[in-house]
């Protein structure tokens, strides 16, 4: 991957639609600022990277659940950290029983706004070739999509069984298929944390999603 001066257990997040990781305030080409709890930290951004997955875990931090997808490239293991409920993690879940897990990928995010709203997913390219979900509106494969539900009087999306579903998968056909990894805790400040939840399509009202977002 070609991270220099890691720190934090080698955790990756995506930050404005790239990859950004920690690191030191001397490493080259690390940008310098303020987050929303007022510390100063400093990162390099990458679009994409390039690893072999060998660990999928859920952490509970202070900012709620998160997905913790380990990769392996050389000697080094990157922890990529997203949001329990949100638009990366999910792209990547439908992803995977299309993975050959005996081989690296390429992982890029990707963020852009149409009519005015923000969209993201993530992408994964193995072999040259860009892999597609394994469920999709036409093929669900089993998948529930969103329910509507009332929250304090206004209806909103929930992905509840959906991620129910995802977790499940990913317990008993991903995990029991990859090598292992130790995962060190999460840094409490993650950006991820602070800034991705803008994605996520959990408490919003059913005219803030794109229709070609539902029920997937």
């Amino acid at each position: 991957m070609g991270f220099s001066n890691r720190q934090e257990g080698n955790f990756i997040t995506i930050l404005g639609g790239r990859f950004c990781i920690r690191v030191s305030q001397d490493t080259q080409g690390a940008v310098t600022r303020i987050n929303k709890v007022g510390k100063t930290v400093h990162e390099i951004f990458h679009d994409s990277f390039t690893g072999k997955l060998v660990g999928i875990k859920i952490q509970d931090g202070e900012y709620g659940k998160s997905w913790i997808f380990s990769f392996k490239d050389g000697g080094e293991v990157y922890h990529l950290q997203l949001s329990y409920s949100n638009s990366f993690a999910t792209a990547l879940l439908k992803m995977l029983p299309n993975v050959d897990l005996t081989k690296e990928m390429k992982v890029s995010p990707s963020t852009r706004e149409v009519d005015g709203k923000n969209k993201s997913s993530l992408f994964i390219n193995q072999d040259g070739q860009a892999l597609k979900h394994a469920y999709t509106r036409d093929n669900p494969n089993g998948l529930p999509g969103l329910e509507q539900v009332t929250v304090k009087g206004q209806l909103v999306w929930d992905d509840t069984k959906q991620l129910e579903f995802l977790h499940n998968m990913v317990a008993t056909t991903i995990i029991p298929k990859l090598e292992g990894v130790e995962v060190p805790q999460a840094p409490v400040t993650s950006t991820q944390n602070s800034s991705e939840k803008d994605y996520d399509n959990f408490g919003k009202t059913p005219e803030e999603i794109n229709p070609e977002d539902i029920p997937f």
